[in-house]
């Protein structure tokens, strides 16, 4: 009897763990990367990227996007206090990583998306001016050429820069 409780838990862990086919203890930061800006508009993909991100994010930056779809999170819910509990998770954990790891091109972003994005009345736009500036010197150190080619066409359509600013981040 032990081992058939044992065979069905284990099974459901193994069941559990696979989201579309794949295991989601696998992250894929490409995905994350190229879907970044849909999360906050497709709930169904805020879910999914927000459930893979939480299984295990080993780096900065995976902990960096975990913050982000935490904070995406509050655009797909109803409750206010909820969404605000949402956004300050997610916010508290992004100035986390980025206060461990402030040289990181690809937090900036993050943060500078998100506080372009962000309404005024949430007092998150503190860094833009400050995240540009250090995007614009320091995206063309990125050693990642699929990251950094995702980042600067992110950032080339939100129409934020100008072209001499475009093409220094083209470096």
């Amino acid at each position: 009897m032990r081992n058939i409780v044992l065979l069905i838990a284990l099974t459901y862990s193994c069941f559990a763990l696979t989201v579309k086919g794949q295991d989601i203890s696998d992250i894929d930061l490409y995905d994350i990367r190229k879907d970044f800006n849909k999360g906050v508009k497709d709930e169904k993909l805020c879910k999914q990227y927000l459930q893979v991100l939480k299984t295990n994010p080993k780096t900065s930056i995976e902990r960096g996007y975990l913050a982000a779809f935490t904070m995406f999170t509050a655009k797909h819910t109803i409750n206010p206090f909820k969404k605000m509990s949402h956004f300050k998770e997610g916010r508290k954990m992004l100035e986390q990583q980025i206060q461990q790891d402030p040289q990181n091109p690809e937090l900036r972003f993050i943060r500078f998306c998100i506080q372009h994005y962000t309404p005024d009345f949430l007092g998150y736009k503190d860094n833009l001016t400050e995240d540009k500036q250090f995007l614009l010197a320091n995206l063309h150190k990125m050693t990642d050429e699929k990251a950094k080619t995702i980042i600067f066409n992110f950032l080339k359509g939100t129409k934020l820069f100008s072209q001499d600013e475009l093409k220094q981040l083209s470096k």
